[in-house]
Protein backbone atom coordinates (compact mmCIF):
# COMPACT_ATOMS: atom_id res chain seq x y z
CA UNK A 1 0.00 0.00 0.00
CA UNK A 2 1.69 3.19 -0.93
CA UNK A 3 0.15 4.85 2.38
CA UNK A 4 0.96 3.87 5.79
CA UNK A 5 0.54 5.17 9.57
CA UNK A 6 2.34 4.71 12.73
CA UNK A 7 1.23 6.35 16.20
CA UNK A 8 3.50 7.65 18.72
CA UNK A 9 1.34 6.86 21.87
CA UNK A 10 3.90 9.31 23.73
CA UNK A 11 3.54 12.83 21.65
CA UNK A 12 -0.22 11.54 20.98
CA UNK A 13 0.68 11.88 17.08
CA UNK A 14 -0.15 9.91 13.79
CA UNK A 15 2.74 9.55 11.15
CA UNK A 16 1.19 8.91 7.54
CA UNK A 17 3.99 8.98 4.51
CA UNK A 18 2.91 8.70 1.55
CA UNK A 19 5.26 7.24 -1.33
CA UNK A 20 5.16 6.33 -5.41
CA UNK A 21 2.53 7.42 -7.34
CA UNK A 22 -1.41 7.80 -4.97
CA UNK A 23 -5.06 7.20 -6.54
CA UNK A 24 -8.22 7.81 -5.57
CA UNK A 25 -8.77 4.13 -4.77
CA UNK A 26 -5.84 4.05 -3.22
CA UNK A 27 -6.70 6.77 -0.71
CA UNK A 28 -10.16 5.07 -0.48
CA UNK A 29 -8.96 1.99 0.60
CA UNK A 30 -6.42 3.54 3.31
CA UNK A 31 -8.94 6.20 4.90
CA UNK A 32 -11.53 3.57 5.03
CA UNK A 33 -8.46 0.89 7.45
CA UNK A 34 -7.42 4.32 8.81
CA UNK A 35 -10.83 5.62 10.13
CA UNK A 36 -11.49 2.39 11.45
CA UNK A 37 -8.77 2.46 13.88
CA UNK A 38 -9.96 3.42 17.52
CA UNK A 39 -6.80 4.98 18.09
CA UNK A 40 -6.38 7.17 15.30
CA UNK A 41 -10.16 8.40 15.88
CA UNK A 42 -8.77 9.17 19.71
CA UNK A 43 -5.78 11.12 18.34
CA UNK A 44 -6.68 12.76 15.23
CA UNK A 45 -3.44 14.62 14.93
CA UNK A 46 -1.13 13.66 12.12
CA UNK A 47 1.73 14.70 10.52
CA UNK A 48 1.14 13.50 6.50
CA UNK A 49 4.51 13.45 4.47
CA UNK A 50 3.35 13.85 1.20
CA UNK A 51 7.47 14.53 0.08
CA UNK A 52 7.40 10.98 -2.15
CA UNK A 53 4.39 10.58 -3.55
CA UNK A 54 3.32 11.65 -6.78
CA UNK A 55 -0.52 12.76 -6.51
CA UNK A 56 -2.31 11.25 -9.38
CA UNK A 57 -6.21 12.52 -8.75
CA UNK A 58 -8.32 15.80 -8.50
CA UNK A 59 -9.52 17.98 -6.17
CA UNK A 60 -13.15 16.47 -6.90
CA UNK A 61 -12.17 13.13 -6.00
CA UNK A 62 -10.57 14.11 -2.60
CA UNK A 63 -13.85 15.79 -2.06
CA UNK A 64 -15.87 13.12 -2.48
CA UNK A 65 -13.33 10.79 -0.60
CA UNK A 66 -13.65 13.60 2.54
CA UNK A 67 -17.94 13.35 2.20
CA UNK A 68 -18.48 10.18 1.78
CA UNK A 69 -15.73 8.15 3.96
CA UNK A 70 -14.45 11.06 6.74
CA UNK A 71 -16.86 13.34 7.45
CA UNK A 72 -19.26 10.51 8.55
CA UNK A 73 -16.53 8.80 10.74
CA UNK A 74 -16.15 11.93 12.25
CA UNK A 75 -19.31 12.79 13.35
CA UNK A 76 -18.68 16.60 14.01
CA UNK A 77 -15.19 15.89 15.94
CA UNK A 78 -12.09 18.04 14.59
CA UNK A 79 -8.65 16.89 13.51
CA UNK A 80 -5.28 18.41 13.41
CA UNK A 81 -3.13 17.82 10.05
CA UNK A 82 0.57 18.88 9.52
CA UNK A 83 1.09 18.08 5.52
CA UNK A 84 4.90 18.32 4.07
CA UNK A 85 5.45 18.65 1.28
CA UNK A 86 8.80 19.29 -1.50
CA UNK A 87 6.87 19.78 -4.71
CA UNK A 88 4.55 22.35 -6.22
CA UNK A 89 1.76 19.80 -7.01
CA UNK A 90 1.80 18.25 -3.85
CA UNK A 91 1.53 21.73 -2.45
CA UNK A 92 -1.49 22.55 -4.28
CA UNK A 93 -3.12 19.26 -3.40
CA UNK A 94 -2.45 20.14 -0.26
CA UNK A 95 -4.40 23.52 -0.08
CA UNK A 96 -7.23 21.69 -1.99
CA UNK A 97 -7.97 18.98 0.87
CA UNK A 98 -7.06 22.30 3.28
CA UNK A 99 -10.43 23.95 1.75
CA UNK A 100 -12.49 20.82 1.87
CA UNK A 101 -11.39 19.94 4.90
CA UNK A 102 -11.88 23.18 6.66
CA UNK A 103 -15.15 22.07 8.45
CA UNK A 104 -13.69 19.57 10.44
CA UNK A 105 -9.71 19.80 10.36
CA UNK A 106 -7.55 22.63 11.43
CA UNK A 107 -4.45 22.39 8.56
CA UNK A 108 -0.74 23.75 7.48
CA UNK A 109 1.60 22.68 5.24
CA UNK A 110 5.67 22.84 5.86
CA UNK A 111 8.33 21.90 3.66
CA UNK A 112 10.04 20.16 6.54
CA UNK A 113 9.02 17.75 8.85
CA UNK A 114 10.54 19.49 11.99
CA UNK A 115 8.56 23.06 11.44
CA UNK A 116 5.42 20.41 11.00
CA UNK A 117 6.50 18.61 14.43
CA UNK A 118 7.08 21.85 15.73
CA UNK A 119 3.89 23.29 14.77
CA UNK A 120 1.80 20.40 15.75
CA UNK A 121 3.84 19.98 18.94
CA UNK A 122 2.40 23.09 20.15
CA UNK A 123 -1.25 22.42 19.33
CA UNK A 124 -3.17 20.71 22.30
CA UNK A 125 -4.20 16.85 21.78
CA UNK A 126 -7.97 17.07 22.42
Amino acid sequence: MPIAYSINREKKLIVEVWTDEIQSHDVAAYWKRYLSDPEVLAIRRTVVDLRAADICFSGLDFCQLIQTLVTPVLQGRGWTTAIVVSEPSQFGVSRQYQAFAELYSKDSIFSSMEEAERWISAIQPT
